[in-house]
C-alpha cells in the first residue's frame, strides 16, 4: 500500500520485546555509553537474536537507553530472548534492565530514500507493559501470556500481577514472567497499582442444615454486587466466581488469579445456629497465598446486612481503595429492612438460576412472598421482571411476558431510580415491544449506574446484534467476558454474533472454546449445528441439533432440526417433527419460529411467513433476529418479509 507521498507502508503482527536501562538518565555520559554498548552486546549474543536476524525475521528499533526487538516468528521468540538477556545480565550487576513483551500491529514505512521507520500499537503497548515493571522484571501482556499458556512448558513461569493503568488512562493486564534460574523478581506481596481486581469465591455453608446453602450463596452474591459498585475495583461476575464453588485444590488461588485476572480473592463461610450467625471472611493475595486480613463476624440472622457491609468495607480498606460518597453509600445501603423478605428474595434468585419451568414458578412465588413482607423491595421487583424475561418465548408468548417485565421494572425504578438492574430489566421489556430507541437508553443508563454489571453489556450486545451492528455487539460481548470470564453464556454469545456476521469458521473456534469450559453447554452445541448447517455439512448439523435438545419446554430449538431434515432431502422426517410440534402445541406453548423454520426448509414460503407473522403478533424475541439470521435469506426479498421487518422496526 502506498501513501500520497509515495512512501510504502507494510502492516503485520509483530512479537515485540521492549527493554531499557533503569536509571539511565542519572548516569554520566561515559557511563551511559558503556552500559548501552554492554546491553547491545548481550542482546546480539543471544541465540534468538542471531537466528531471527539471519532469517531476516527481526526488526530493530533503537532508542536512547535501550530499544525494541520485533520478531516476525512466534510469541515465544521475544520471551526466549528476554530469558537469554537476563542470564547475560547476571555477569553485569551494574546494569539494571527491565523488559516488556507484547504481540500486536506493527507497520514499517519506507520513504523514497529507502529509509525505514517502524511504529505501531504493538510497540507502544510493549513499552507500556515494560513501564509497569522495575529492574529485573520481565513483564508480559495478557495477550502474550494467554498464547504461552497453550504450552505446558511455560505455565510454571507465569504469575498474575493484575491490571495497571498506564498513559492516557489505558488499562492493561500484566503477567510476570519468573525464571528460577535467572531469579528475576517475583511480583510484590502487597497488592500495588492504581487499579485492583478481586474475586469473591462462593462462601461455604457450614450450617448443620444443608438447606441453608441459599444463605451462603446469597452472602457471596451480595458481596459481589456491593464491591462491583466501588470505583477503581474490578470484580468478576457471579458466574465466573461460582465456577470455583466446591473446589479446594492446593493451588486454587493461583488458578483463580490466572483465569479471572484478579490479584486478590475474598473467601469465607457462613454458619447459622438457630437465630445466631457467624460469618468468617479472609482476603488472600493470589500470587503467594498471603493472607492480607481475616475476620469473624458474630450476631443475629437479622443483622445479615450489617455483616455484608462490614465485610465489604474491610475488603476495600485492605485494598487501599479510596471511597467516594456514592461508593460508601453503596456498601451500607440495605435493599430491605426485613430479613425474612431478604431470605425469600435469595431463595428466588437461587430458583431462577436453575433455568427450568419449575424453577421459574418457584422463583415467582418467593419474590411475591418477599413483596408481601416489604412492598418497597425494588430488587424483588427486578427479580420478577427477570423471571418473566426468561420465560418469554420459552414457556409463554413473549408479548405476555413483556407486559409483566415492564410493569415490574418500572415499579423497581420508581422505588430506586439508581438501581442499575431495574434499568436493564426495563430495557429488555421495551425491546420486547420493539421500542429499540428507548431500550437502548435504558441499557446505557444501566451501564452508567454500574459499569461492572456484566449482564448489561451482554444484553446490550444482543440488542446491537439484532440491529445488524455486529462489530459493536462483539465489542460489548467482549466487555461482558472481561467482567465475567468464565460465564459460558457470554462465551457462547460471542460465537452467536460471529455466526450472524457469517464468520462461521471463527464462530466454530469460539464454540470449541466454550465447550472446553462446559462440555454440556446445549447452547454451544446448538450454535455448532447452525455453523455446520451453513457451511454445507447438513449431516453434522443434524447430529449437533439432536445432541443439543434443551430440557426446557417450548421446543423452539427443534425448528432448525426440522429445517435440516428438510433440506437434506428427508422430507418425511421433517414432516414428522412438524406433526409432533403441532400436537404439542395443543397442550402447551410452542414458539411460532419453530414452525416457520421447518416450513422454510420444506420450501413452503407462504406458510413460513404466516408463522413469522404470528411471531410478530406474539412479539416473540425471535423477531430480534429477522435482520441477521441466515435462515431467513430465502425470504429476505419477499414483500411480506420486508413489510414484517418494517413493522418490527428493523428495516433500516
Amino acid at each position: 500500500m502506498s501513501s500520497d507521498t509515495g512512501s510504502e507502508v507494510k502492516f503485520e503482527i509483530g512479537h515485540v520485546l521492549f527493554l531499557d536501562i533503569v536509571g539511565y538518565s542519572k548516569l554520566l555520559i561515559n557511563e551511559q555509553s558503556a552500559q548501552l554498548e554492554t546491553l547491545k552486546k548481550i542482546v546480539r549474543g543471544t541465540d534468538q537474536f542471531r537466528l531471527a536476524d539471519a532469517e531476516r525475521k527481526l526488526l530493530r528499533l533503537p532508542t536512547g537507553d535501550g530499544g525494541a526487538l520485533i520478531f516476525r516468528t512466534t510469541p515465544e521468540a521475544p520471551v526466549l530472548c528476554a530469558m537469554e538477556i537476563s542470564r547475560g545480565l547476571k555477569d553485569h550487576p551494574e546494569l539494571h534492565v527491565r523488559m516488556g513483551v507484547h504481540s500486536g500491529p506493527v507497520n514499517e514505512i519506507t520513504d523514497l530514500n529507502g529509509q525505514a521507520n517502524i511504529a505501531g500499537a504493538g510497540i507502544n503497548i510493549a513499552q507500556r507493559v515494560m513501564d509497569c515493571g522495575d529492574a529485573g522484571h520481565i513483564l508480559l501482556s495478557r495477550h502474550v501470556a494467554d498464547d504461552l499458556k497453550h504450552y505446558a512448558r511455560w505455565r510454571p513461569y507465569l504469575h498474575e500481577v493484575g491490571e495497571r493503568e498506564v498513559k492516557h488512562g489505558d488499562v492493561i493486564s500484566i503477567v510476570n514472567f519468573y525464571d528460577d534460574e535467572v531469579g528475576n523478581p517475583m511480583p510484590p506481596k502487597r497488592i500495588s497499582g492504581s487499579l485492583k481486581a478481586i474475586a469473591v469465591l462462593p462462601f461455604v455453608n457450614m450450617s448443620a442444615d444443608k438447606n441453608d446453602e441459599y444463605l451462603s450463596d446469597g452472602m457471596t452474591e451480595e458481596l459481589i454486587n456491593a464491591l462491583a459498585k466501588v470505583p477503581g475495583l474490578r470484580v468478576p461476575g457471579r458466574t465466573s466466581c461460582f465456577a470455583f464453588k466446591g473446589k479446594a485444590e492446593e493451588d486454587i488461588f493461583r488458578k483463580v488469579g490466572d483465569q479471572l485476572h484478579v490479584n486478590a480473592v475474598l473467601e469465607g463461610s457462613v454458619r447459622r445456629a438457630g437465630k445466631k450467625l457467624r460469618v468468617t471472611a479472609q482476603l488472600i493475595n493470589v500470587s503467594d497465598g498471603y493472607h492480607l486480613w481475616s475476620k469473624n463476624y458474630d450476631g443475629d440472622v437479622k443483622d445479615i446486612f450489617a455483616f455484608q457491609s462490614n465485610v465489604a468495607r474491610h475488603v476495600v480498606e485492605a485494598l487501599q481503595v479510596t471511597l467516594g460518597v456514592e461508593a460508601t453509600r453503596a456498601l451500607v445501603q440495605k435493599p430491605t429492612d426485613n430479613p425474612e423478605a431478604h431470605r425469600l428474595y435469595l431463595l428466588g434468585r437461587y430458583e431462577l438460576g436453575k433455568y427450568s419451568e419449575a424453577g421459574w414458578t418457584s422463583s415467582i412465588r418467593y419474590y411475591e412472598q418477599a413483596l408481601k413482607l416489604d412492598p418497597n423491595y425494588a430488587l424483588a421487583y427486578c427479580g420478577l421482571a427477570d423471571t418473566y424475561a426468561y420465560m418469554g418465548g420459552v414457556v409463554m408468548p413473549s408479548k405476555e411476558a413483556a407486559v409483566k417485565e415492564k410493569e415490574f421494572a418500572q415499579k423497581a425504578i420508581e422505588l430506586d431510580p439508581g438501581l442499575a438492574e431495574a434499568h436493564l430489566s426495563l430495557g429488555v421489556a421495551l425491546c420486547g415491544d420493539f421500542d429499540w430507541r428507548n431500550g437502548q437508553i435504558e441499557f446505557e443508563r444501566a451501564i452508567e449506574l454500574n459499569p461492572n454489571l456484566a449482564w448489561a453489556y451482554e444484553i446490550y450486545a444482543w440488542y446491537l446484534g439484532g440491529l445488524g451492528r455486529l462489530d459493536e455487539a462483539i465489542a460489548k460481548d467482549m466487555k461482558a467476558i472481561e467482567l465475567d470470564p468464565l460465564n459460558v453464556f457470554f462465551q457462547a454469545a460471542l460465537a452467536y454474533y460471529l455466526y450472524h456476521a457469517r464468520r462461521y469458521d471463527e464462530a466454530i473456534v469460539q464454540i470449541r472454546k466454550t465447550l472446553e469450559l462446559d462440555p454440556g453447554s446445549t447452547l454451544a452445541r446448538h450454535l455448532l449445528g447452525c455453523c455446520l448447517l451453513w457451511k454445507g455439512d447438513t449431516a453434522g448439523a443434524i447430529e449437533e441439533f439432536q445432541r443439543s435438545k434443551i430440557v426446557v419446554t417450548g421446543a423452539w430449538y427443534q425448528g432448525l432440526l426440522g429445517y435440516s431434515y428438510a433440506i437434506s432431502g428427508n422430507r418425511p422426517k421433517a414432516e414428522e417433527l412438524l406433526g409432533k410440534l403441532e400436537e404439542l402445541a395443543k397442550h402447551q406453548y410452542v414458539n411460532p419460529s419453530a414452525f416457520a423454520a421447518i416450513y422454510l426448509g420444506l420450501g413452503e414460503k407462504e406458510k413460513a411467513l404466516d408463522w413469522l407473522d404470528k411471531c410478530y403478533e406474539n412479539q416473540e424475541s425471535a423477531c430480534w433476529l429477522l435482520k441477521v439470521d441466515p435462515i431467513y435469506d430465502s425470504v429476505r426479498n419477499e414483500p411480506r418479509f420486508q413489510a414484517l421487518l418494517k413493522k418490527v422496526g428493523l428495516d433500516q
